[in-house]
């Protein structure tokens, strides 16, 4: 046991943030840009007034961050019944904002617009953005990767957010009936390690472009987004290249952020230059979309 453990002691410390706890200071530092990612599962529920898209837009108010980055996000603009995130999030002081447009929708009256993916929401302005593609997804939608820069204390920084391809390993089964999700991994394991080596690959792609974006950046950056895999993975790895961990750096314990199939999964990181300093770092737990929001601290060293 002890030569296991031993073997792997380096995985570990990928997996648990060997910090001692702390309280996170919820008044941000002026000289600090706190950023948010979340998977926000689009919204839930964008009809009803007192839904759980609004506590989720309570809990972004109460964090106050200066940027957020959000992933399956869906935005009616509009409509009589859904509400505009766009809208709301402008109400609160995000004027700024930038959409990977993987999805968008006129209906034939053209009254309404659905737009669909990745989006940047900012406190300040922009000084430039884009949008890359990295994969086209099951239901043929294409998938991007996207930037903005911004000026953080007079100096340029790029801050990226993507969604990686989703295992989806259990979507075609969903109508079973008297089946939970053990048995069904028993009975179709071979289909399963299949679905497991296809999407590896395609994460692999997505990775490449994704690093190479970030290679050819020429200024500080800071990754974040669901990237669908754990810190051991060589996704993970390969991504984070020479970038710090928040959540390693800041946090505390596992961290997880996906509690729906093992509460114990983190697969939504933040990645920041190694000429920011993480202030601190923390995982929200509060069940409202399918993932936990990550909201991090970073100053210039």
């Amino acid at each position: 046991m002890l030569i296991c453990t031993l073997a792997g002691f380096y995985n570990i410390t990928q997996i648990i943030a060997f910090n001692l706890p702390s309280k996170f200071i919820a008044e941000k530092n002026n000289a600090a840009l706190r950023i948010m990612t979340w998977n926000v599962q689009d919204f839930v529920d964008l009809t009803a007034k007192t839904s759980t898209s609004q506590k989720m837009l309570q809990l972004i108010a109460a964090q106050n961050p200066n940027i957020i980055c959000m992933q399956e996000l869906t935005n009616v603009e509009g409509g009589k019944r859904r509400i505009s995130i766009r809208q709301k999030m402008d109400s609160m002081g995000y004027k700024y904002y930038f959409f990977s447009m993987d999805e968008h929708i006129t209906n034939k009256a053209g009254t309404s617009v659905i737009t669909r993916g990745c989006a940047i929401f900012s406190k300040q302005p922009f000084i430039d953005s884009n949008r890359i593609f990295i994969n086209r997804d099951e239901l043929n939608v294409d998938e991007h990767l996207i930037y903005v820069d911004i000026h953080f204390n007079n100096q340029p920084l790029r801050i990226f957010t993507a969604h990686l391809a989703s295992f989806a390993l259990f979507k075609d089964t969903a109508t079973l009936p008297n089946k939970d999700i053990y048995e069904i991994t028993y009975n179709r394991k071979s289909t399963i390690q299949y679905k497991l080596r296809d999407v590896e690959r395609i994460h692999s792609k997505e990775a490449s472009i994704i690093r190479n974006e970030i290679s050819q950046a020429k200024k500080p950056v800071i990754y974040c987004g669901d990237m669908n895999t754990v810190a051991t993975s060589y996704t993970y790895h390969f991504l984070k290249g020479g970038l710090q961990d928040a959540f390693l750096e800041k946090g505390c314990g596992i961290g997880a952020t996906f509690y729906k199939i093992i509460p114990t999964l983190r697969i939504d990181y933040v990645f920041a230059d190694k000429h920011l300093k993480v202030e601190q770092c923390k995982v929200i737990k509060k069940k409202l979309s399918d993932h936990y929001p990550v909201v991090t601290d970073v100053t210039w060293k």
